[in-house]
């Protein structure tokens, strides 16, 4: 039935990211930020924008000198904008630098500073202390593809993603869909694996390190938005494709948008694989803002929960980066440089049910998780990442195995604490599953579970390289978890990164790898 809404709106501050900074970090009633208290801001991350641009004169972009940024260049020392790439607009002319402002509110939502260096302002973005590679890519009405002109029709991405990794971005946030020559309004391909797609997925397959985010898109007619509307190629596998929370009315992060697109993909896969805020204020051109050079404005679509994400997995890849994990205090021996997948896993491990759905007749529940309405559902910080006196704990493996091949951990879980696996590999290119990877979990009775298995009860996954097992009230005792190698259609062995919380402890740390 539809949930009672409250009587009060709530006051205008919680509209910005004064709401969602924190319940990225302690769920959707949340008022703590228990990733940024430990100093996780972003520091040490650069995340690219591929949009329409960004006022870079904006405070939340400016430097502390006022100078220009690096056109097609790379200056790592300046504190923001390390790089603007003209990818189709002259850098000499007036309106050069986001004359549209999609780019612009983008870039601020996720990694947007003013006021004070790092700490947080009223308006800023996710992490505030990431910096930023823009790809300006123009803006085009009518185009019949990305309404970016540099991307090309049919669109090239392969170019413009390795731009962006040898600037030294490890992530990219994208905004846009392929609408892969289909004029408007004639409704394009959904869902489906065009060469967009194909080109996202070779590209992070060679590049494993870059986590490419996508978001779903909006539902521009009224009404729920039908199974199978998602957009390419933010439907490709390796991507992390982002819809969108927060209602019509109250900006709740426990209420998807009426606006987000589902799943699943054409070939039955679960996406959008996470979903975040979609309706954010945040720093905006002087052509939205009306020449101010700290106009913000407040905005609704899921172009902003793709970003927002991307700032949550900066903040994520700075834990790993900083030597956070395992003890969860700093310690440079254990820093290291993760895997586009260990981020990914991260993320989802991370993910919280969001319970209500805005539709046009009031708030109804949603379905349990995974679902091809939220994927995974929408992250939560503080429910994986580990620091000094938390109950729940972090686990994560990096390995790869030969087809036929299996690696079995064991821990001892204690009752009380929701337990959760998570399994991500890098597949090869291809419209569907390439190297087929399981997740099982068994707990102490010997009863198991498979990846995914809401979605098809006692079999395993043979469509996502996306597994998650999560038991809400574990028993107390030994629980094994299982990765094995069903098939591997390409390559001697598949990597993959398993993540797991709880409240665990390792049973003499014994991990085998056994052909079967």
């Amino acid at each position: 039935m539809p949930r009672l809404l409250p009587l009060l709106f709530l006051p205008l501050p919680l509209f910005a990211n004064e709401l969602s900074y924190k319940t990225l970090q302690s769920g959707p009633s949340g008022t703590t930020t228990p990733i940024t208290d430990h100093g996780i801001h972003g520091e040490g991350q650069i995340i690219a924008f591929l949009d329409t641009g960004v006022d870079w004169d904006s405070c939340f972009f400016i430097e502390p000198d006022g100078s220009r940024p690096p056109v097609n260049s790379v200056d790592l020392t300046r504190r923001k904008i390390v790089a603007y790439d003209f990818l189709y607009d002259d850098p000499n002319s007036a309106d050069a630098f986001d004359n549209q402002g999609h780019g612009t509110h983008g870039a601020a939502s996720a990694a947007g500073d003013r006021g004070a260096p790092i700490a947080h302002d009223y308006g800023d973005g996710i992490a505030t202390g990431a910096k930023i590679i823009v790809q300006d890519a123009g803006f085009a009405g009518g185009d019949n593809c990305s309404q970016l002109p540099a991307l090309g029709c049919p669109v090239d991405l392969t170019p413009i993603l390795d731009q962006a990794w040898r600037q030294g971005a490890r992530i990219h946030s994208n905004s846009w869909g392929d609408r892969q020559g289909v004029p408007f309004p004639i409704d394009p391909p959904r869902a489906n694996y065009p060469r967009s797609a194909r080109d996202a997925d070779a590209f992070i397959w060679t590049h494993p390190d870059m986590l490419v985010l996508f978001n779903t898109g909006n539902n521009g007619s009224a009404g729920i938005a039908p199974p199978g509307s998602l957009s390419a190629p933010g439907c490709a596998k390796n991507t992390l494709q982002v819809g969108g929370t927060r209602d019509g009315y109250f900006y709740d992060d426990n209420v998807l948008a009426s606006f987000t697109l589902f799943g699943p993909t054409a070939d039955g896969r679960i996406k959008p694989d996470l979903v975040g805020p979609a309706m954010v204020l945040a720093g905006d051109a002087k052509i939205i803002s009306r020449g101010q050079t700290c106009g913000m404005t407040f905005q609704p679509g899921t172009s902003w929960a793709s970003p927002t994400i991307a700032g949550a997995a900066a903040l994520v890849r700075q834990y790993y980066t900083d030597g956070f994990y395992p003890s969860g205090t700093p310690a440079a021996a254990d820093r290291f440089a993760p895997s586009a997948a260990l981020l990914k896993a991260t993320l989802i491990a991370a993910g919280r049910r969001v319970e209500y759905f805005d539709t046009p007749n009031g708030e109804v529940a949603t379905k349990p998780l995974p679902s091809y309405e939220q994927g995974f559902g929408f992250p939560v910080l503080g429910d994986v990442l580990y620091f000094p006196g938390n109950v729940r704990k972090l686990r994560k493996v990096e390995s790869d195995l030969a087809e036929g091949e299996a690696t079995t951990l064991r821990y001892e879980v204690r009752a009380g604490t929701p337990l959760k696996a998570v399994l991500v590999w890098t597949d090869p290119p291809g419209s569907s599953l390439v190297n087929d990877l399981d997740l099982r979990v068994s707990d102490p009775s010997g009863a198991a579970q498979f990846g995914n298995e809401p979605l098809h009860p006692g079999q395993p996954d043979r469509v996502n390289n996306v597994e998650m097992v999560s038991i809400a009230q574990p028993l107390a005792g030994a629980y094994t978890i299982t990765v094995s190698a069903s098939h591997l259609g390409l390559g001697p062995r598949q990597g993959y990164a398993l993540v797991i919380t709880g409240d665990i402890t390792d049973a003499k740390a014994r991990t085998r790898a056994a052909r079967h």
